[in-house]
């Protein structure tokens, strides 16, 4: 008998670790998968010796935990109850085949080692095409939504998966010792196979209000940046007309001053008045000049509204961006989220400076687009460490959660190295997305 409970343990640890290999490859190493197998092994083992179904929950758990802490992704904490659910329900379809071929019941089925190898074999043969699929179908569609899903929400769904991976179990280990027909056999199955489609639908229906949810946020926080975007097209607007307004009354100005041949008057009053406007101007212009260079709409947004409130509130701002940026491997939510609270922190930062500089470069190197934005700052004593925690601030109530919830942001993504630091006076937000 423990031979038997030995080689099902075996055989179903196999089928799990195929299993966490084909939903989380490549985000966990080789050299994790013993770990999993001696696990597995020995739970499933202690489980059925001691025939205490319930403690498939804390295998299931455990194991996913587990899974979450190697491959640093949070949504994969339900990749294990997914997997031995879909091997619960084809097993048993295929347990149903068995009992049509050769009339064999569960107990027959369960009490000899070739029928244990030749059904863990099937089991592995039919749940590695559908796993495959699944998880194609989960980063075309679903990645997105489980990347930015709150952590209760996916410990909701994994209990969800987690109770039903134990109620599958029990249902079909009712029929473990009992000589049931045909008919019998094929109500087992179907119970089963319904259980396992209807709470599939209740999962597939709460992730698709959350992807609803997500896409009106993301087209809210669209049409903010747009109205933002407005306003800032406004205030130009009304610049140039300030400035029409300015320019005639300067001509007559300088007019009045040849016509009376004040050329000392002239010279002072065009030091004075005319070259620092001539100046602000070329600053304002070289902004919109350089983000032509931007074909992301959302992105050209962003930095035009930011970098002009900057401009407007006389901060020096240079902007370099060499390259046509096209496309950036980033949600675009989460790109404006990103920008908007760096060039925030930013234009705070430097207006507290006696002479405010914000310096941003975007370009490319190689196929990777960099960022980088500086500015001048008072250091207040706080290390860079610090400042990525949540409610630290030197900025009162309300404040120190920006740049916690950037670390939060970045990540959720593999293809972004970000990186802060000082040098030569100035605050440096560096960002490799590839």
């Amino acid at each position: 008998m423990i031979t038997l409970y030995l080689a099902a343990s075996v055989g179903i640890a196999l089928i799990l670790i195929c299993d966490i290999f084909i939903l989380a490859h490549p985000h966990l190493s080789l050299n994790k998968y013993p770990v999993f197998f001696l696990s597995f092994s020995v739970l499933f083992f202690i489980q059925a010796y001691f025939t205490f179904y319930p403690m498939l929950f804390a295998i299931l758990a455990a194991n996913s935990i587990l899974l979450v802490k190697f491959t640093k992704k949070l949504y994969t904490v339900f990749y294990i109850p997914v997997g031995y659910i879909f091997n619960c329900v084809l097993g048993n379809l295929i347990g149903f085949v068995f009992n049509l071929l050769w009339d064999l019941s569960v107990k027959e089925l369960n009490a000899d080692n070739f029928f244990i190898i030749l059904y863990v074999l099937c089991t592995l043969a039919a749940s590695c095409p559908v796993l495959y699929l699944v998880r194609r179908l989960f980063q075309k569609y679903l990645i997105g939504t489980f990347e930015k899903m709150s952590r209760k929400l996916l410990t909701l769904i994994t209990l969800t998966l987690l109770l039903c991976a134990v109620m599958l179990l029990t249902m079909a280990s009712y029929f473990d010792n009992v000589e049931i027909t045909h008919r019998e056999y094929f109500f087992m199955v179907s119970s089963i196979v319904l259980f396992f489609l209807f709470t599939a639908s209740l999962i597939l229906i709460v992730l698709h209000t959350v992807k609803e949810n997500y896409e009106a946020r993301k087209k809210v926080e669209y049409l903010e940046n747009l109205n933002e975007y407005t306003k800032n097209l406004e205030m130009v607007y009304n610049n140039l007309r300030s400035f029409r307004h300015d320019y005639i009354n300067i001509m007559t100005s300088l007019a009045a001053y040849i016509d009376e041949k004040r050329y000392e008057e002239l010279a002072a009053f065009f030091h004075e008045h005319i070259l620092p406007m001539q100046e602000n101007l070329t600053q304002k212009n070289a902004a919109l000049n350089n983000l032509l260079h931007i074909r992301l709409l959302e992105l050209k947004s962003i930095l035009y509204t930011k970098l002009l409130l900057a401009v407007n509130q006389d901060i020096e701002v240079h902007i370099d961006i060499p390259d046509d940026i096209d496309s950036v491997h980033m949600d675009p939510v989460d790109l404006t989220r990103m920008l908007g609270i760096y060039l925030d922190n930013a234009i705070e930062a430097c207006l507290e400076t006696e002479h405010p500089v914000l310096n941003l470069h975007l370009g490319k190197m190689n196929q990777d687009v960099v960022l980088i934005i500086s500015n001048t700052f008072i250091d207040k004593g706080l290390s860079i460490a610090q400042m990525y925690k949540k409610d630290v601030t030197t900025k009162g109530d309300g404040h120190g959660i920006g740049l916690y919830n950037v670390s939060g942001i970045l990540n959720r993504y593999d293809n972004i190295y970000h990186e802060t630091f000082i040098e030569d006076g100035l605050f440096i937000q560096q960002v490799q997305i590839s």
